[in-house]
């Protein structure tokens, strides 16, 4: 079992999992097992995964921790079937639990503007700060796009940007090799995403006035680059973010995802149609991108008490 366990976890990693992902797969698996073993229960039967999900739900674990634990055994089950054992999912016929809908944090359009204007721009590399902060709020991209935009996939004049998704070589866990996988557009699927002018304006100040100083940058196709002159790591990014944050005196959590909401909701506050903002996002259902138009309904609200003749 250990060893069909591992081979599980290497196919989790050469899908592109990340390293958090496939470690909490692994407990969730190896926690279930325990608990159908401790209780006298077959691990490939649905009476065994009901009484586990019953146990997490007399813990008091949130709807959405006890339904990432059933996809965790989920995909153990299905990878089981796919890969020729002769295995009935046991999973297959109960639901997930029904998760609360939390609408996202954004920022006001004058907190945007705070944290752009707080950038010291005296500091080393404030013009790459500058320049991420207003790529983030004008493209809505995740993180892991926004550190894999390519120079060469920006057209200024145009000002569109084409997010493709970047490859990286990911060692294996246990010395078992290699594995190439590719980060960049959710699902893997390139789209282009206009790009305003300020923040063109930003990225060709931070290319021709900083970038092109920094050793080694001249073989780097990355647009966004750390003092080394090599790809900003996820991590890099988080940290940018943070500083301005902090600097600007805003006292809640911003984290690079907070501009991309921002993004979606002040678009559709000033009237874009859903479509379009589904397209920009990146979103393959609709229904993702509806969730902002909840978020914004303080805004209408204040529209309609302000123009309706009997608000």
């Amino acid at each position: 079992m250990s060893e069909r366990v591992e081979r599980w976890v290497d196919h989790l990693r050469i899908e592109g999992r990340s390293d958090r992902t496939v470690s909490a797969y692994r407990g969730d698996l190896e926690r279930y097992r325990e608990f159908a073993r401790t209780a006298g229960h077959d691990p490939d039967s649905r009476e065994a995964v009901r009484a586990w999900l019953g146990s997490l739900r007399e813990r008091g674990l949130k709807a959405s921790t006890v339904a990432r634990k059933l996809s965790s055994l989920r995909g153990w089950f299905r990878w089981r079937a796919d890969s020729g054992e002769r295995v009935v999912d046991p999973t297959g016929t109960i639901d997930s639990p029904r998760r609360p809908r939390r609408l996202p944090s954004v920022l006001s359009l004058e907190e945007v503007d705070r944290v752009i204007a707080a950038v010291d721009l005296t500091r080393r590399l404030a013009l790459r700060d500058r320049a991420m902060l207003e790529f983030l709020y004008a493209t809505g991209v995740r993180i892991s796009e926004l550190i894999a935009v390519r120079i060469s996939e920006c057209d200024w004049e145009e000002r569109v940007v084409r997010l493709v998704p970047a490859e990286r070589t990911v060692r294996r866990r246990g010395g078992r090799g290699t594995a190439r996988e590719r980060i960049g557009p959710k699902g893997n699927r390139a789209r282009i995403v206009p790009v305003g002018r300020r923040a063109i304006e930003a990225a060709l100040d931070w290319i021709e006035n900083e970038r092109a100083f920094l050793k080694g940058a001249g073989s780097q196709d990355a647009l966004f680059l750390n003092h080394r002159g090599r790809p900003l790591s996820r991590m890099g990014a988080w940290t940018v973010v943070r500083r301005w944050v902090d600097e600007a005196g805003i006292d809640r959590r911003v984290t690079p995802h907070t501009f991309r909401h921002t993004f979606a909701t002040h678009l559709l506050e000033r009237g874009a149609d859903l479509r379009a903002v589904q397209e920009m996002l990146g979103h393959a259902d609709i229904s993702t991108t509806q969730i902002y138009t909840h978020v914004d309904s303080p805004y209408l609200r204040a529209e309609h008490r302000r123009y309706h003749p009997r608000a």
